[in-house]
């Protein structure tokens, strides 16, 4: 029997297995069963069959037992690694049936199932008439479809952990980030108020993960193509109102790759137009509310890395690092703008002026310089700033020189904003993973059509030199496919290969949420509805906020009562905690209350406390992270999509709600007030 490599070097090969790929040892002298025979070699054929299997060995055992040793892992997968990794989650899950023993060659685990299995012969009511042939294809059949679930639900997570950075790394039986978040469906008891910083998926939105998933494997080559291309279109549909297209990107940090291109771009084609020679650009980025947006965005929006990995590639790089290539194109720089005073961390009165004159210094520096401006609809604490009057203002007095960007990360904003943006001002960076409560790393840059075609005239400007650095500097962070038709001709620069898949299948998660509370709003009445049902949470949690002094400190919001705040009010309920000095907790504190509020710390209390408080502290809280502003750093509770769309469609009433948040509000208190105790453990 002719024997051939049977290492896994691409799970893709798992479509297209070899039936001679496999060992088989079958003329020892022992006892051969005949019954092991029958029910093994039909086993392996069905593997064979399947793209979520791979045969490593066929043997025949001295005690007369036929051994079948197979791998677990289904196509689009490419890494040794994630094949163990499913094939050992799967046999743990099915131990007793399925052993997991040493390759032959002692690099790793592989899964064996020994034949006969005498259940699989057993005859019932149901299967009267059938011969006994029968009853053992349809039982076997069913084993590996009952392993095929659990493989392409293992698969899935694997799959959706791909292609972000280093702030997604998924660790322990649980796969939680440093956020204590993952792919895995968030559990049912876990009270989640955190969409401000990561979350979970829910199970609606683990299934279209897997909806999709099942999808890609059935269109096979057309996949990659038409699913970006109807993630496109969804989310188009829902926040364009027909004024743009998107770009999708796996962050919203590595989403200033677009702007800056834009700017990039146009502080050469001015050089082009004025006749110069050398036409190497100038572009300055103004990063507004600095400190509270993505803690990368100093970096990306300057050309260079911000994290120790890359979406894609595998590479890893170094923090700071530039990008490949696209700084022969153009200098860059990015200036960083605070909006809150240094004392008591109020928003400084005269930030636009600040942010205006920050503009106007460097634009007069060069005159072919490009800025890049920043208007933040929602800061990590709900800051929107500067005031759009600033970035109308320059706009029309500096046109194409300015690239008026907003922020829209959070996602908190009214409906009507991000179409009017579009239509007056420039590209929107968005995101489905913050106030929707996509899984982490779904994200996407909105560019006016008119913008978009001015683009694309500059890049048939470039020389192909010019574009293949683009794309080589773009390649860490997107495929042709998060490109589509948008821009031919970067399209056709990017590297050949397949879409980020981990990326498609978050959306499609990130897109259940979207289209589920759009669905619930339009059932409920409308835009009005969901506004007044936003502000009444917003009203009641700040109240209960307010009830638990002094430990809980309630810091005042800004509500703006306009189009960059659903219902006009804002949705994150920052907090400061107090130690029994009356001092603020610190930072690096407060990232210990916060893993304190997400674990079950009822058995750690001090002695004597009350079965109220063991009750408090029993409750998981997944809360928004630190945010470390003047004064004092804050952690955060928020009101995310799913909490919205149960109060609309009356999964829950706003009282019932509010019992969440008490308790929420509670845990907090009892934590700082027991904090030296709880922290002396180990948890």
């Amino acid at each position: 029997m002719r024997k051939e490599s049977l290492r896994v070097t691409r799970l893709r090969d798992l479509v297209e297995i070899s039936p001679y790929g496999w060992e088989e040892n079958s003329d020892r002298k022992c006892a051969v069963s005949e019954l092991g025979s029958e029910q093994g070699q039909l086993f392996k054929k069905l593997l064979l069959e399947s793209p979520h299997f791979r045969v490593y060995s066929y043997n025949v055992l001295p005690n007369g037992e036929h051994s079948v040793k197979f791998l677990m892992g289904s196509p689009r997968m490419d890494s040794l690694d994630d094949v163990a990794r499913v094939t050992t989650v799967v046999a743990n899950a099915d131990e007793g049936l399925i052993n997991l023993v040493p390759e032959t060659n002692g690099n790793g685990f592989v899964a064996e199932i020994r034949f006969p299995l005498p259940h699989l012969e057993t005859r019932t009511k149901k299967n009267e008439g059938m011969t006994s042939q029968q009853i053992r294809a349809r039982r076997l059949t069913g084993l590996v479809r009952a392993l095929e679930e659990q493989i392409i639900d293992e698969s899935l997570i694997c799959l959706m952990e791909k292609g972000s950075d280093d702030r997604s790394v998924f660790t322990g039986e649980a796969r939680l980030n440093k956020y204590f978040t993952g792919m895995r469906a968030r559990p049912s008891e876990l009270l989640h108020r955190g969409t401000c910083t990561s979350s979970s998926p829910t199970e609606g939105a683990l299934q279209a993960s897997r909806d999709m998933l099942l999808r890609v494997w059935d269109l096979e080559e057309r996949a990659d193509e038409q699913l970006c291309e109807e993630v496109r279109e969804r989310v188009e549909n829902l926040f364009c109102g027909g004024n743009g297209r998107m770009i999708i990107h796996p962050s919203g940090t590595d989403a200033e790759m677009v702007p800056l291109l834009q700017a990039i771009l146009a502080s050469r084609a001015m050089k082009r137009a004025a006749g110069l020679s050398e036409v190497k650009g100038s572009v300055v980025s103004l990063v507004a509310c600095a400190g509270e947006v993505g803690s990368g965005t100093k970096q990306a929006a300057e050309g260079c890395f911000f994290s120790s990995t890359v979406p894609l590639g595998g590479n890893r790089v170094s923090n700071g690092q530039s990008l490949p290539a696209i700084h022969k194109l153009c200098d860059m720089k990015t200036v960083e703008l605070v909006a809150r005073c240094t004392e008591k961390g109020d928003l400084l009165t005269n930030y636009d002026d600040l942010v205006e004159q920050a503009a106007r210094e460097t634009l007069g520096e060069d005159p072919y310089r490009v800025v890049v401006l920043h208007t933040v609809a929602g800061s990590k604490t709900g800051l929107c700033v500067p005031s759009p009057n600033v970035a109308e203002k320059l706009k029309a007095e500096f046109g194409d020189r300015i690239i008026s960007c907003l922020d829209a990360c959070q996602m908190r904003n009214g409906p009507s904003l991000i179409p009017r943006w579009l239509d007056e001002m420039g590209p929107v960076l968005m995101t489905s993973s913050k106030f929707y409560g996509g899984p982490s790393f779904g994200s996407g840059v909105f560019l006016p059509h008119a913008e978009l075609a001015k683009m694309n005239a500059e890049l048939e400007e470039e020389p192909a030199s010019a574009v293949v650095d683009i794309a080589e500097a773009c390649a860490s962070y997107l495929t042709s496919y998060d490109i589509g038709p948008l821009m031919p001709r970067l399209h056709n620069a990017m590297p050949p290969g397949f879409c980020n898949m981990g990326l498609l299948l978050r959306w499609a998660a990130g897109l259940h949420e979207m289209e589920s509370l759009n669905e619930a709003i339009v059932n409920a009445g409308g835009n009005d509805i969901a506004a007044e049902t936003i502000r009444s949470w917003v009203f009641a949690t700040r109240r209960e906020a307010q009830r638990h002094s002094p430990q809980v400190e309630f810091v005042e919001a800004i509500d703006y009562e306009n189009e960059w705040q659903f219902g006009g009010v804002n949705t994150i309920i920052s907090i400061r905690l107090r130690n029994s000095a009356g001092e603020y907790y610190s930072t690096p504190e407060l990232k210990k209350i916060y893993s304190l509020m997400f674990s079950d710390i009822s058995d750690h209390l001090v002695e004597g406390s009350s079965e109220e408080e063991r009750r408090v502290a029993s409750q998981r809280c997944l809360t928004g992270q630190p945010v470390d502003i003047p004064e004092g750093p804050v952690l955060r509770v928020v009101l995310g999509a799913a909490q919205l769309a149960d109060l609309l469609n009356g999964t829950q009433n706003l009282d019932a709600m509010m019992e969440d948040e008490r308790v929420a509000f509670l845990k907090f208190a009892l934590i700082a007030r027991q904090f030296d105790h709880l922290t002396s453990y180990e948890l």
